[in-house]
């Protein structure tokens, strides 16, 4: 069976003496793994078309469920031409995010179309990093099954308090006079990074609008919302990072490079 595809290789892995292994989310038909044979030769005319970053036009055969790579041409590259190495780390985390929540043969066009809008407001830097991070792993966490009910204090329902304490693992948030008096030992204690006890997070009341905000927005205006830097952002960014690894129960290596590349503030 021949056909064609758009779609967005995620990974690329060496196999055999020349060719490439490549994991490509495409519309229509999910996440899909594409053998390219000869693609990893620099002789090869399709070898740069053969990497992560590109959105691509793929022509393929499949012969006894396996799919073959017979050719094709880039629709978008991205980061070929202002290379930031702290962009296409973070963007890398991005590729792996997609892939851990998306499944082999199973059609995710709207992570597709997502991660592709996030990919391009992090090469045109249209959004500060932490606000294009922050509305992607909230945006995946919820497309997971794992979406935080976020309108109110889920104890008393009160939504107009000043700052809010973010319940990770509930899904929830809870206000400060439902909390009640906690030192700060008992809620660091509460706190555990990956565990399945409880994870109190403060965050602002803009940090958790904007949290609401992502969680309603249609995904082709997710990142199109305003966070001033300082504590409303990290607020923001450290409750979606957390929300997203947790429920995922899982880290992700290509976070901790972009981490390490972070340039300093100061």
């Amino acid at each position: 069976m021949k056909g064609t595809l758009d779609g967005l290789i995620l990974r690329e892995s060496a196999t055999g003496e020349s060719d490439k292994l490549l994991s490509v989310l495409a519309f229509g038909k999910g996440r899909l793994t594409i053998r390219a044979k000869g693609a990893k030769s620099f002789k090869s005319k399709y070898s740069s078309l053969c990497q992560r970053f590109n959105y691509v036009n793929i022509e393929y055969y499949e012969k006894n469920g396996i799919y073959w790579f017979a050719g094709g041409s880039s629709n978008t590259a991205f980061f070929t031409k202002n290379f930031d190495a702290e962009d296409v780390a973070l963007a890398t985390y991005f590729l792996d995010v997609a892939y851990e929540i998306t499944g082999e043969g199973v059609v995710a066009d709207e992570i597709l179309r997502t991660t592709l809008n996030a990919l391009y407001a992090v090469d045109k830097a249209i959004k500060p990093r932490e606000i294009i991070k922050g509305a992607y792993e909230l945006f995946a966490a919820s497309r997971s099954g794992f979406t935080p009910e976020l309108s109110g204090c889920g104890k008393c329902g009160s939504a107009s308090e000043q700052s809010y304490f973010a319940d990770v693992m509930n899904g929830s948030c809870v206000c400060p006079k439902c909390l009640g008096e906690k030192s700060s030992q008992e809620l660091a204690a509460l706190t555990d990074k990956y565990s399945a006890s409880n994870i109190l997070i403060p965050v602002s009341a803009s940090a958790l609008a904007a949290a609401r905000y992502v969680l309603s927005a249609d995904p082709a205006r997710l990142f199109a919302f305003e966070l001033s830097e300082g504590s409303d952002l990290d607020d923001f960014a450290r409750f979606c990072e957390t929300y997203l690894l947790n429920h995922l129960e899982r880290g992700f290596m290509t976070l901790d490079f972009y981490k390490k590349v972070q340039k300093p503030l100061f």
